[in-house]
């Protein structure tokens, strides 16, 4: 992993260009401000997926059944599926 610290003379194209090879992280004073990492359309997706309200609101539905017992084992649903 590179750190640049943040300035107004950062050459754009060879920093995303290098990205290939490792992640960037931006400081500021000393400090981690940003992390630039290769990234591409199927990412991009899930990155905007997971952070949805519904996606949100589906996982803590699935950790309170989780936290009350309501589970299914793996051995019972293949059961139901009808999976050997």
């Amino acid at each position: 992993m590179k750190t640049i610290e943040l300035s107004s003379q950062l050459e754009w194209e060879k920093i995303i260009e290098n990205l290939k090879n490792e992640d960037v992280v931006f400081t500021r004073h000393g400090h981690a401000v940003a992390l630039l990492s290769d990234f591409d359309d199927d990412e991009l997706y899930w990155y905007n997926r997971e952070r949805s309200p519904e996606f949100q609101a589906s996982m803590e539905r699935a950790r309170e059944q989780m936290r009350q017992g309501k589970v299914t084992s793996h051995e019972d649903l293949k059961r139901e599926l009808g999976i050997d």
